[in-house]
């Protein structure tokens, strides 16, 4: 008898595949379950439905980009006052980021290409929520150092944080590749550092 790990890897692999070459609709249980070598009895055993199977695939790899983000982000909590004023717009790399995106390149395209089709059509703005923690966490750390006088909105954090990361993943579903996609991250962050930087700087956050 097969292994029932075994079995479940093969589903996950196979569904994977299908999903990529024909999209969420047109993949259906029983073709997958003929691809596995299962029956369609045996895949539903491991998936009471495509959603669940589809879920299966993706949630792993949401959760290994917040744990990635997390550890990029404690380094940034560890700078001390005196640190940070002496350089506010300290530029942390978003490598680690973008090369666990491509290490896992097949599940964030079907992210995007398929999750508004599924239950998990609400990951990126779950996502942004817990990145927009994070940012809060900076915007306090600056107005502890002093740098900020008044305290940002957290709408406009929202806001900013959706619009980054919707560059960053706009610019891997149309087909960037791992290094062009680091490269334009560090633009990115060039260009929004900036945006903070005149906002701390600016009278408007004190109206």
């Amino acid at each position: 008898m097969r292994d029932k790990e075994a079995t479940r890897k093969t589903i996950l692999d196979v569904g994977k595949k299908m999903f990529i070459e024909k999209g969420y609709e047109h993949s259906f249980l029983r073709d997958i379950a003929k691809e596995s070598g299962v029956t369609t009895g045996a895949i539903y055993g491991h998936y009471k439905d495509k959603d669940a199977l589809f879920t299966d695939i993706v949630s792993p790899v949401i959760d290994g980009l917040k744990k990635t983000l997390s550890n990029m982000q404690d380094e940034y909590r560890s700078i001390d006052n005196e640190q940070l004023n002496r350089d506010p717009m300290k530029l942390n790399s978003y490598d680690p980021m973008i090369d666990y995106i491509f290490d896992h390149h097949d599940e964030f395209i079907l992210l995007l290409k398929c999750a508004h089709e599924t239950s998990m059509k609400g990951w990126f703005e779950d996502f942004i929520k817990t990145e927009t923690t994070a940012s809060q966490s900076y915007a306090e750390k600056w107005k502890e150092a002093g740098i900020l006088k008044s305290d940002i909105d957290v709408r406009f954090i929202e806001i900013v944080s959706s619009s980054y990361f919707r560059s960053i993943f706009e610019a891997i579903e149309k087909g960037m590749e791992r290094e062009e996609t680091k490269r334009l991250v560090r633009l990115l962050s060039i260009y929004y550092t900036g945006g903070w930087k005149a906002l701390a700087e600016s009278s408007a956050l004190a109206e």
